[in-house]
């Protein structure tokens, strides 16, 4: 985009360090985050992937709202990978976490303020800019709609016109950006600017990828976890027609051939002999460890008063476990990824959430600096945290720097199932205290789990203070289980602690959608139905008690109650709620269920109420929501990973199957908008449908459901 953008001249804007505004008129003084062309079209380039959660268009709409623009005079939105592109939410919350990353739903946190004031930088250059050809005060120059209009003469100036005159000015320092009150386009829901593209076959995935002279590959793990090769048969591989070259790595080996469907062919005919690993591995090894696990003492994660005294002069005490598998990501695109390795030179195109990353192993395979090497983000087919690992871009860039060609590298579905970077298993222990009311005043809580963080900084080399202190402490972990960004937000219990302990377990761990919420949100709000239940009180109810100092929450709490008409649902239909601080979003779900005699489960409706701040695009916030609540309902019901003799046994949809759209239920989100900072919305419909779901059973079946997926055997 650099070189296109600013080919044509026109005005260049982009940040320097965050805060200063500059303009440029050379590719090499400034990075073109915005460029007005001479033509007056419009040009952005932004630092975050766009995989569905429409982070393109929200960025977009920033920018064209303080630039006085329609969005239709946006040509070219692009991923750009540049130092100033670090993710500003996550580095306050770990200031060594200093990556230009996507996830963690903090996109939109970290840049509204930004890109809205490069808009506004842009408007007001253009005004100054047709203030001096016209000789009279800004003041009477309006920027309206791409065009500056001189109030007292009516005379008119396109942006395109003015573009070169106002590069050559200085940014102000002083920008007074609009008011709620004063947007066109920010709140309301303006169509994806991604859309077209993706209908008409346009828009470019990491599949897509087309290069002069390029070849194809594909990959073969080791099928058992943690082997290492130690042989390679690659005979009847290299007979297949069209097979060039296989290259084995650590634990895998590459098959290159001049179509993707003759790689394909030969990865099936290829053999590897792997030694180190865990053969002996299975499902029941995993639950020993979390139980071994649950004995030991673990890092504190949360306290808050004296929870020792409490438990101690409880009425009753209630002690409950809760636990979750190994969840795969399932992108609809596979992992892939396109590399052009030369001598003096290093091109990636992948479908990242982790640019820095992709660099940092780019720098490793070709020993090139950062400056020969460049990182061309394309759209990715889903990623829900797996694309934030890095392990997938060595094949192609290796394959490369070996034949000399570019090659772009394509997982089969069953390799990318069989070798993901999984959602950790963990078991939850809650244990209550309770007054002669059934009030709480007191909660002992202990998480154990793999820990994705650890997993993470092992793959990057390094290690994330504050993330993870030097006790163990993993804040991915232990989020919405009383964590401290959430805590003064959440339920109001006077005594309480919380541990993690963090299981080895010999198996590769990523961020999954909605990290360690998706366990914690489990776990938490299925204990509290069973506490309500065993105090003879209405969980809504309840949990108002917990909520009545927490006024935002409590509107949520109160909002999605009276949307579903809490307490009276149809005959046949069963009511299960669920509430959340997370993402800096409040969030209540309500579900409506059935239960067969046979344990079959059909979610019938589902109302979603959050409060996520000040929205910019309802359309896009409710689609987060959906989506994200859609994928929580198939990991509540559906998935599940297993693992037998060291392997994975699950490897395609046909047995790790994703919810389809007969069994979809009629999902009614509601949106509180205010003018509070914007939260997280693109992980936070995920972890409470679970709970919502599992409450709903046991209204339906007087079964509690302690384990996800549901199962019928649990029902029946």
């Amino acid at each position: 985009m650099k070189n296109s953008a600013l080919a044509g001249g026109g005005l260049a804007l982009g940040f320097s360090g965050f805060t200063k505004l500059a303009t440029a008129e050379t590719e090499s003084a400034l990075p073109p985050y915005l460029h007005i062309a001479s033509d007056g079209g419009i040009h952005l380039g932004v630092p975050s992937s766009e995989m569905g959660q429409g982070t393109h268009t929200t960025l977009a709409m920033l920018v064209a709202e303080e630039l006085e623009v329609e969005m239709a005079q946006i040509r070219h939105i692009e991923t750009l990978h540049h130092p100033d592109f670090k993710n500003i939410y996550l580095r306050e919350l770990a200031p060594k976490f200093n990556f230009q990353t996507t996830g963690g739903s903090c996109s939109i946190q970290s840049w509204h303020q930004p890109f809205r004031k490069l808009g506004a930088t842009a408007r007001e250059l253009l005004r100054s800019a047709a203030a001096l050809h016209w000789s009279v005060p800004v003041a009477e120059c309006i920027a309206e709609n791409g065009r500056v209009e001189h109030s007292s003469s009516g005379r008119r100036l396109g942006y395109g016109e003015l573009a070169q005159s106002a590069s050559r000015l200085t940014p102000p320092d002083n920008l007074v950006l609009k008011s709620p009150e004063q947007f066109r386009l920010l709140g309301k829901p303006v169509p994806r600017w991604d859309t077209p593209g993706k209908v008409n076959g346009t828009a470019r995935f990491g599949t897509d990828v087309d290069l002069p002279g390029m070849l194809y590959g594909t990959v073969k793990h080791c099928p058992v976890c943690g082997d290492k090769i130690t042989k390679v048969d690659d005979v009847r591989a290299k007979a297949v027609p069209g097979v060039i070259s296989v290259i084995p790595l650590e634990d895998h080996a590459v098959v290159v051939a001049d179509s993707t469907w003759a790689a394909m062919n030969g990865a099936k005919a290829l053999i590897l002999k792997g030694a180190g690993g865990h053969p002996d591995f299975n499902d029941d090894s995993i639950s020993q460890i979390l139980r071994d696990d649950l004995s030991k003492p673990g890092v504190p994660a949360a306290h808050v008063g004296d929870p020792a005294d409490a438990m101690s002069n409880a009425s009753q005490v209630l002690e409950m476990e809760y636990e979750v598998p190994l969840q795969a990501h399932a992108a609809m695109e596979p992992l892939s990824a396109t590399a052009s390795v030369t001598p003096d030179r290093c091109e990636v195109w992948a479908p990242t959430q982790l640019q820095d990353g992709a660099m940092m192993v780019a720098m490793g395979v070709t020993e090139l600096p950062p400056e020969k090497i460049r990182i061309h983000t394309t759209y990715l087919g889903g990623g829900f945290g797996r694309k934030v690992d890095i392990d997938y871009l060595v094949a192609p860039l290796v394959a490369s720097k070996i034949l000399g060609k570019p090659v772009k590298i394509i997982w089969s579905r069953e390799e990318d199932t069989r070798h993901d970077f999984y959602r950790p298993p963990f078991l939850v222990r809650m244990r209550f205290g309770l007054n002669a009311k059934g009030k709480i005043e007191g909660l002992m809580a202990k998480m154990v789990g793999p820990s994705c963080t650890l997993h993470f900084a092992k793959a990057l080399g390094f290690f994330f203070p504050a993330w993870i202190d030097e006790n163990g402490y993993d804040f991915v972990a232990a989020v919405s289980m009383f964590d401290p960004f959430a805590l003064p937000n959440t339920y109001a219990i006077p005594n309480l602690h919380v541990d993690y302990v963090p299981s080895k377990i010999p198996i590769n761990f990523g961020f999954w959608r909605s990290t360690g919420a998706s366990h914690n949100s489990f776990a938490l709000e299925s204990a509290l139905d069973e506490v309500a239940y065993a105090g003879g009180r209405d969980s809504y109810e309840f949990r108002r008690g917990l909520l009545i100092d927490r006024p935002r929450a409590l509107f949520v709490l109160d909002r999605v109650a009276e949307l579903s008409n809490w307490g009276k649902a149809p005959a046949g239909l069963f009511q299960g709620i669920s509430f959340t601080h997370y993402l800096e979003t409040f969030q209540a779900q309500v579900v409506e269920v059935s239960v067969s005699k046979r344990g079959k489960i059909k979610v019938h409706k589902i109302t979603c109420v959050a409060d996520c701040g000040q929205v910019f695009n309802s359309h896009i916030a409710k689609q987060q929501l959906e989506g994200g609540i859609l994928y929580g309902l198939t990991a509540a019901l559906k998935g599940e990973i297993n693992v037998q003799g060291g392997q994975v046994v699950q490897s395609n949809f046909d047995d790790y199957p994703m919810l389809k759209l007969k069994d979809t239920p009629e999902i009614n989100v509601h949106l509180m908008e205010n003018h509070e900072a914007p939260g997280g919305l693109g992980e936070a419909g995920t972890p409470l449908i679970g709970p919502a779901v599992a409450n709903a059973v046991f209204a339906a079946t007087g079964k509690r459901v302690r384990r996800l997926p549901i199962r019928r055997k649990d029902l029946v």
